[in-house]
């Protein structure tokens, strides 16, 4: 049972909201894709130093910590703004990540996922990402 664990530095972003232009879709948020190519290159970088020569073995238990910047005016003791995004959303940018990368072959094959999100503290903002090989 392999495990590879990661930091991908930089502020979680959404995906999965479109909006509709004269050319077609595209990702309502603009954060998204930089932040998922942060999580791919980490991811890559992880599999490279586990030695890993193609994608874990599916199937897969993920569990990701989200780390958000807390604004300066706030009272909420969670990170529950509009402005941050949905959970299950920071989660999705994050798995497709994680196929782009290499480390996994889909996200399909994910059979176990936890995810928190907390405000960020003295590390800043950003992710861990542990991805396990489950046995049966």
């Amino acid at each position: 049972m392999s495990t590879v664990s990661f930091h991908a530095p930089g502020v979680p972003a959404p995906q999965g909201s479109k909006v509709r232009t004269r050319f077609g879709m595209r990702e309502a948020s603009q954060r998204v894709k930089p932040w998922r190519d942060v999580v791919t290159r980490c991811a890559a970088i992880a599999a490279d130093a586990a030695g890993l020569l193609g994608p874990l073995t599916p199937p897969y238990q993920v569990t990701m910590w989200f780390y958000i910047p807390k604004p300066r005016t706030t009272s909420a003791t969670h990170p529950v703004a509009p402005t941050v995004g949905d959970l299950d959303k920071i989660v999705r940018a994050c798995n497709d990540a994680l196929t782009a990368s290499g480390l996994i072959q889909d996200d399909r094959f994910i059979i176990r996922l936890t995810a928190e999100k907390a405000w960020a503290g003295v590390d800043g903002p950003g992710a861990i990402i542990r991805v396990t090989e489950v046995t049966s």
